[in-house]
């Protein structure tokens, strides 16, 4: 099974695009980059700093991590601050939980050690593992974007935890959307076999600038001709909102199992050929 020939358009943050684009030749299949959006360090590091003194200080109980951004970005700070000793011996009385395996590799590879991977990598799965704890009086922090769903804190607070959400990044519109444009010009002309979203920003972003040039209307049936691929639930949700019918979800939110389920669909006779 294949995607032979198949042009599959991948929206993700360029420097996050590579391994998706790996994946979709190893499969036979043609990668398409046009990132929808980029992804910055939080200009104003006051919250960070708070964050950080608060970890430094024994008042966290819980270190939610939901992306390999929040990783990187959170332990550029700390080694900026010269204080990377210190972080990890502080992490050590902390309860560290990574949303999916490249999450936990990242906090493995700069020295923290892992208490928790759900078993569904999403939100979602961070809830469900945590549902069985006494979280009453507990502190949980989660360094995130600055777009991140709300409902993981909220779900948190309900189950009695004290809840300090962070911003330490920032997604942004793509400061070259030349790219993005043609990929819209692409989808119009049905010359795209299949679409992939990794987050709800990259559907969110590319919605935003097509309005700004495009009969959304026009674009919106368009899609409805290609095979549109998401991570997760959440994604999908938004997709749908956005009016978009999703065609592929898998059931483990990895990007390998999208592009495996992206491939059962194509060989149980789904059509992932372009309208003619």
């Amino acid at each position: 099974m294949s995607l032979e020939g198949k042009i599959i358009a991948i929206t993700r943050p360029e420097k996050q695009s590579n391994e998706l684009a790996d994946l979709v030749s190893k499969l036979e299949g043609k990668p398409y980059v046009a990132p929808t959006l980029e992804i910055k360090p939080k200009q104003d590091k006051r919250l960070i700093k708070r964050l950080l003194n608060k970890i430094l200080d024994g008042e966290i109980d819980f270190l939610v991590f939901l992306s390999i951004n929040g990783v990187k970005i959170l332990f550029e700070f700390v080694e900026e601050m010269e204080l990377k000793a210190k972080f990890l011996e502080a992490l050590r009385k902390v309860s560290v939980i990574a949303i999916g395996p490249k999450t936990r590799m990242e906090l493995e590879k700069n020295g923290i050690t892992v208490d928790l991977v759900p078993r569904k990598y999403s939100s979602e799965g961070i809830i469900e593992s945590l549902r069985e704890m006494d979280l009453r009086k507990k502190t949980v922090a989660i360094p995130r974007s600055n777009k991140s769903s709300q409902h993981l804190g909220l779900d948190l607070k309900k189950m009695g935890a004290n809840v300090l959400e962070v911003p330490v990044y920032e997604y942004a519109f793509p400061e070259d959307q030349s790219r993005v444009l043609a990929l819209i010009n692409n989808l119009l002309q049905e010359k795209v076999d299949a679409i992939t979203f990794t987050s709800s920003s990259t559907a969110v972003n590319l919605f935003k600038i097509a309005r700004e040039h495009v009969s959304i209307d026009d674009f919106t049936r368009c899609l409805r001709k290609t095979v549109v691929v998401a991570i997760g639930p959440t994604t999908k949700r938004t997709l749908e909102e956005l009016g978009v019918k999703v065609d592929v979800v898998p059931e483990e939110y990895t990007i390998q199992s999208m592009m495996d389920s992206l491939v059962e669909y194509s060989a149980l006779g789904r059509n992932t050929s372009r309208a003619k």
